[in-house]
This record gives C-alpha cells, sequence and structure tokens, in this order.
C-alpha cells in the first residue's frame, strides 16, 4: 500500500543485479553473458511497461466514469406540434377514396402557402402521425380538404364523422415550387400534370389555385377504373378553365371509349404520334406517385429535351 503504483516491484532490481554479477564470472562465454544482460533489461522494461500501463488504464477509465457531453438527436417529425381540429364532412370521392373536409386552427390554414404541401394527422397525441397532401387551395382559411385512400392504415381517418376530433400539424413540405430558377430561366408557358390515384389531390390544388391560367396545361390522370377516378366530377369545369384532361385506365371495362394502359406510356405514344403539346424550351411539369411511374414520367419527358430540375415533386 506505501509503494508508489509506478515503482518496480523490489524483486526485479535484485533480478538485475544477479544477472549482472554473473557476466564478471570468466568461465562464462561474452555471448552468453551479453544474452543474459539483454534478457534481464528486457524484463525490468517490459514490468516498467506494464505497470505504466495498469496507471495509464486507471486513469483512462477514470476519464470514462464522465458522462459525455449529451447531444440532441431528433427524428424527423419529432418536433412537429399538433393542433386540435375537427371533422366538417366525409363522403365519397370515387371508388375507394373519401374526400374529408377538417375545420382546421389559423395556424394550420396559414402555413398552407403552396399546392403540393402536406399536414401530418393522427387520431390521438402518442399515435403515430399519417401523411397527406392537402387537396383544397392555398389561401382559404378554416377547412383544409384531403383525398384518402379507403385502406387498413388510413382507417382511422376514413371512418371519421361529422364533429369529431383529430390532431393536425401545420401545412409543411415545399409543395411545387413553380417559382424556381429552372422553371424562371426556362419561362414554363406549358404545363404537364401527372397524377395516379390520390396523387390527383396536389394537382387539384393546383388546378384551382389559379396558378395555370394562362399555360397550356395537360393532366394526364391514371386510375384502375373509371369508378375510382378522383374528382371525375371536376373535370368538365377543369376544361372550360383550359386544363385539358386525359384519364388513362390500367383496368378500364368494356364500355370504357378513352385511353387505357400506364399515364407515362400515353405521354410517350402522344409524343411520338405527334399529338402531344411538348415544346421542350417552355415546357416543365408536376408529377406525383409511385415512384416507378416517376421514374418513367421523367424517362419520356427527358428523351424529348424536358430536363428533370423543370419536372417537380411536391416531396
Amino acid at each position: 500500500p506505501e509503494r508508489n503504483s509506478h515503482s518496480l516491484p523490489p524483486t526485479m532490481p535484485a533480478m538485475a543485479g544477479l544477472a549482472l554479477r554473473r557476466l564478471r564470472q570468466p568461465r562464462l562465454a561474452p555471448a552468453v553473458g551479453a544474452l543474459l544482460a539483454a534478457a534481464a533489461l528486457a524484463v525490468v522494461a517490459c514490468t516498467a511497461f506494464v505497470v505504466a500501463g495498469v496507471g495509464g488504464g486507471a486513469a483512462l477509465r477514470g476519464r470514462r466514469q464522465r458522462p459525455p457531453n449529451p447531444v440532441a438527436r431528433h427524428a424527423w417529425g419529432d418536433d412537429v406540434k399538433f393542433l386540435d381540429a375537427t371533422i366538417e364532412s366525409n363522403v365519397e370521392a370515387g371508388e375507394g377514396l373519401r374526400l374529408i373536409t377538417v375545420q382546421v386552427p389559423q395556424a394550420v390554414s396559414d402555413a398552407f402557402k403552396t399546392p403540393g404541401q402536406y399536414v401530418q394527422a393522427k387520431a390521438q397525441p402518442d399515435a403515430k402521425a399519417s401523411y397527406y397532401s392537402v387537396a383544397s387551395a392555398p389561401g382559404k382559411t378554416g377547412s383544409m380538404e384531403f383525398l384518402i385512400k379507403q385502406a387498413e392504415n388510413n382507417a382511422w381517418f376514413t371512418g371519421l364523422s361529422r364533429g369529431d376530433a383529430t390532431l393536425l400539424s401545420e401545412a409543411m413540405g415545399k409543395g411545387y415550387n413553380m417559382a424556381c430558377d429552372s422553371w424562371t430561366a426556362a419561362e414554363v408557358s406549358q404545363v404537364g400534370l401527372f397524377a395516379t390515384g390520390t396523387g390527383i389531390a396536389p394537382m387539384r390544388s393546383a388546378i384551382e389555385s389559379g396558378v395555370f391560367r394562362g399555360k397550356a396545361t395537360r393532366l394526364y390522370l391514371g386510375a384502375r377504373t373509371e369508378a375510382a377516378l378522383g374528382f371525375a366530377d371536376s373535370f368538365e369545369a377543369w376544361r372550360k378553365d383550359g386544363i385539358e384532361v386525359v384519364p388513362v385506365l390500367s383496368n378500364g371495362a368494356g364500355s370504357w371509349s378513352g385511353r387505357r394502359g400506364w399515364i407515362q406510356d400515353a405521354l410517350k405514344e402522344d409524343e411520338e404520334r405527334g399529338e402531344g403539346f411538348v415544346l421542350p424550351t417552355r415546357h416543365g411539369a408536376l408529377i406525383c406517385g409511385q415512384k416507378e411511374m416517376v421514374a418513367a414520367v421523367r424517362a419520356v419527358l427527358a428523351e424529348v429535351g424536358v430536363p428533370e430540375d423543370r419536372t417537380l415533386l411536391n416531396f
């Protein structure tokens, strides 16, 4: 206990001295003497290293026992504030689709500036949030509309009735930034809209905001069946506002006389037949749907000369 932890054990100097005394005995050959001296010195050095290492390790362990400086880490959405909202109406908007109107606090609607933005919604504070694009146009206070597909993961929302409570975040996301540098530099004057399923929700928001007035605009809308076309009752009004609507069904019934297949194929067919309207130097696009469709539409537009930075996504 009284010995310093960095001192050598008393036996080690004695061993070294014994080896050195034996070196002086004439009967030992010089080579053997040198070997013994080296071994003795090595033992001494090794012991010193081990003892020092023990002391150093103790010091390190002492430092490790102090807690590190905490670093705040937040997952996406951890800091989102949710506000109370109330269901105003919930009506059918197509086969398997619900159009839900929600009375929202002013903070929620005030943050909605750009078509394509979305909100997070959940049933109760400890529930996992879902993400829904806003289907109504920006600038309207008091309520928002959402087009929701009926599915197990959305049942908590699509099953709500007038007067039921829910929780919504403020509108968030970049939306469709049609004032971006690429659109401004190209002076975009014609727009292609490409959506499938509930992807029509942000397109409706953009159309009814009036942002396409004065621009040649065509909507390619994909759905499985005619009954599953969202906002079909608005097509005629949109056409009167100058929006060309091209529904494309992947599983159209025999009575369906419109386009069949996939919207990217319909676009490609129109361009190859010379019936398209894409003017590459002035064309921009908004896209919402499955990633495979997004990639395919972008590929077709790239073939006719529209750069990817003019094909906008809302997420």
